[in-house]
């Protein structure tokens, strides 16, 4: 008794100490896979953040003034936009777009002249600059021709008038207030914050509906077998140690937590269960110890091997899980004794098996299904969009015409050499910080033109004119003090170009992403096979070798079975199904040794786990979010089939007929 309050006093000294320190819960799913091991790679995870923060308000209306009102309601409140307004008054002479930089060049000053008065006599001009200070409109022409990629102008579609506007948006409740402000107006809203926010929403009701249903299904089960659901009180208690146990363990060696170490980490339940029934049904046994313990070990061999699967979300997938599971062993050995149950207990109606019939459609499933197999690494195909959200993106595309965009990385020693290499890239339908400011060089070329033409042009405009003209300041504009400086830099030293055309240099975001997911995905497929050798070593050395083949045969044909079955079904494989394959490894050894060293009461338990572990998972399947119901789909098909197979492919000496 010393001893368990002890070991209780330890263990909650270090949970509490885990959840005082907890560090925050990585949400970025791209972080999940990328860890910055190249300045590519880092470059490529900021831009990626970079585009899950722009949202794209479509504002459409019946008529150009209805526009107008709509927009004025959905504006964004720029406080940088009156900074650089106030850049540009106070050196019109440093900012010149091509057309004026050219006409000046040339001294073609009757176009310039001209140029300039239309503009100031236009009754819907808007200036950059004073006019007394900026006559010719040179900082209006460069913000006019440099900016024409920072809003798309108005456009008529199909009898109706359509406009965005684009917002960077920083949390979910900004989301949230634009969904409600866009309710019972024309109003659609597009890109990555807008999908982000209702795949996340919907996906925590589904899962609280599921958790809710299993939950349900538990406890009937519980109650249909024990005649009581007080049992329910000490596997819960299991879960709950293993959990914490893992995520303590995690959060002492990770700076952060994925959240999709918390979805793969829910295989603990299904463990826990596992172990608290046997030992509730087979405790007394004398081989109950050592097939809990080479369960254990079995399970958490097979995760650790996916440390050396370089992903940051597996290395913590491997942590998480084989802590949690050493802790629920832990709990089961030393703490699980302290709850007595002498409930009644049922029986399961004993069904037939077919075996060979089985067994042969198993092999014709893996021989059909083997020759369709086809992987698919595309970021994109991980989810498939809500129907009212699809049609707002297809108006979008359709309305605007608007490419896909590619970055271009510029580096350089500070700002201003980063925008001189941008102004020599000189690319076309781009916009960058050199859209917005000058380099130093730059600025000093425009200002000696302006110069050259105040000399010789200045005194016959301002008869033109008819009221008196100021000098402008020749003064050098420091890039550095620039207000969207960080808009464009992914550090200090390294800048970027947002082009909708494609170059040699060009980086297309989703596709470099695909990439490496699809590098990911082969290096996994590759560990799967280390991971049954691994596991076949040890087992042979605990078993033997003809026990160890008996062990591992069915978890082998389940992965087969699991992977041609999807593929049969015109399903292409991706990363998640292969990761989930480890899970399916977990779970099926836990069903063969238990069932090959287990007595009657073992078919019992390991059915009550493997029955309500598949059914969660198999609700998973219907969830609306394509990454988490492809790993339902994977661990539903999987556990079943190992445990179908473990049922005629393994037999207990103890076993009865």
């Amino acid at each position: 008794m010393i001893k368990r309050i002890i070991f209780i006093t330890i263990s909650i000294l270090f949970f509490l100490s885990a959840i005082i320190f907890t560090k925050p819960v990585e949400t970025e799913l791209m972080k999940a896979f990328i860890s910055p091991h190249s300045k590519f790679e880092e470059n490529l995870l900021k831009l990626a953040d970079i585009s899950s923060k722009k949202i794209n308000i479509i504002v459409e209306a019946q008529t150009l003034d209805e526009l107008e009102n709509l927009k004025s309601e959905f504006a964004d409140d720029n406080k940088n936009f009156g900074e650089i307004i106030d850049i540009y008054k106070k050196y019109p002479a440093n900012f010149l777009s091509e057309n004026k930089k050219s006409l000046i060049k040339n001294k073609n000053y009757n176009q310039l002249e001209q140029e300039g008065l239309e503009g100031i006599y236009n009754p819907i001009g808007i200036y950059a600059a004073p006019i007394n200070k900026d006559p010719y409109l040179l900082a209006t022409d460069f913000v006019r021709q440099k900016l024409k990629y920072v809003q798309e102008s108005d456009r008529e579609y199909e009898g109706k008038f359509y406009s965005v506007i684009h917002r960077e948006v920083k949390s979910d409740k900004e989301i949230k207030d634009l969904i409600e402000k866009t309710k019972g107006k024309s109003v659609y809203l597009t890109g990555s914050p807008i999908h982000s926010y209702m795949t996340s929403t919907k996906s925590n009701f589904e899962i609280n509906v599921i958790c809710l249903i299993s939950t349900l299904a538990l406890i009937l089960l519980c109650k249909f077998y024990f005649k009581s659901v007080k049992i329910l009180i000490p596997i819960s208690l299991s879960i709950i140690f293993g959990f914490l146990t893992g995520f303590s363990v995690c959060s002492l060696i990770f700076k952060k937590i994925h959240i999709l170490t918390f979805v793969f980490s829910t295989s603990l339940i299904g463990i826990s269960l596992d172990y608290s029934l046997h030992y509730f049904l087979t405790g007394k046994e004398k081989n109950f110890r050592k097939s809990l313990t080479s369960s254990m070990i079995t399970t958490v061999l097979a995760f650790m091997v996916l440390l050396f699967s370089n992903i940051e979300v597996l290395k913590q997938i491997a942590i998480f899980t084989s802590f949690g599971l050493f802790g629920v062993w832990l709990f089961v050995l030393v703490l699980l004794p302290m709850f007595k149950f002498d409930g009644n207990r049922g029986t399961f109606p004993k069904i037939k098996i077919p075996a060979r019939v089985i067994f042969v459609l198993v092999l014709i499933v893996i021989a059909a299904g083997s020759l369709k197999i086809k992987f698919n690494d595309n970021i994109k195909n991980l989810y498939v969009p809500p129907k009212n959200l699809l049609r707002a993106e297809m108006l979008y595309k359709k309305v605007f015409d608007i490419p896909s965009p590619e970055f271009v990385m510029v580096s350089g020693a500070n700002t201003d050499e980063i925008i001189a290499k941008e102004e020599k890239l000189n690319l076309k339908n781009s916009i960058s910080l050199s859209s917005f400011v000058s380099s130093t060089n730059t600025q000093r070329e425009n200002i000696n033109l302006v110069k050259q033409l105040y000399k010789e042009d200045w005194k016959n405009y301002q008869k033109l004119l008819g009221f008196e003209l100021e000098q402008p300041d020749y003064e050098i504009y420091n890039p550095d003090n620039f207000p969207l400086k960080d808009v464009f830099m992914t550090d200090k030293n390294t800048g970027f170009i947002i082009t909708f055309e494609k170059t040699k240099d060009s980086i297309n975001v989703a596709d470099e992403i695909s990439k490496i997911m699809k590098r990911l995905r082969k290096h996994c497929f590759l560990l799967l096979p280390c991971v049954f050798g691994v596991l076949f070593v040890y087992l042979s050395l605990v078993y033997g070798i003809k026990n160890a083949l008996k062990i591992s045969a069915s978890p082998l044909i389940s992965v087969l079975f699991t992977i041609s079955l999807i593929s049969l079904a015109g399903n292409e494989l991706d990363l998640f199904n292969i990761i989930a394959l480890f899970l399916v490894i977990g779970f099926s050894l836990d069903y063969s040794i238990f069932r090959l060293y287990g007595s009657e009461k073992s078919k019992d338990a390991v059915f009550m786990s493997a029955f309500s572990t598949a059914f969660s998972f198999l609700l998973l399947s219907f969830t609306s979010f394509k990454l988490i119901s492809s790993l339902g789909v994977t661990l539903c098909t999987g556990i079943t089939a190992a445990y179908v197979l473990s049922l005629f492919m393994i037999k207990s000496k103890h076993e009865t007929n």
